[in-house]
């Protein structure tokens, strides 16, 4: 599975996740998947539980990862001047940036 988020990303909403009182192995499985890539089913058996448990918990995850709007941000490769590419830039920066 391809990751959705970089792991400084995953760093910097994790706050919001200990805010919500989300179980730790919550978090951890959605990481697992979201950031780390590995499969569903994977993560389940690793983790002795159901495909559907495994599931449930990034469904949870993902809801609080919308509501603070991190899934509303696409990628974006251009080229432009200088001087316009580093308004690109200074408008970039509040949001999460690929390493």
């Amino acid at each position: 599975m391809q990751p959705m988020y970089t792991a400084e990303d995953w760093k910097k909403i994790a706050p919001v996740f200990a805010s919500r009182r989300l179980a730790i192995s919550t978090v951890e499985i959605a990481k697992a998947i979201l950031v780390d890539g590995q499969r569903p089913q994977d993560v389940a058996n690793a983790r002795s539980m159901s495909k559907q448990t495994v599931h449930a918990a990034v469904k949870r995850v993902r809801a609080i990862l919308d509501e603070q709007g991190a899934t509303e941000l696409v990628p974006v490769l251009v080229w432009l001047p200088a001087d316009l590419a580093q308004q690109v830039m200074d408008m970039a920066k509040p949001y999460p940036q690929p390493k």
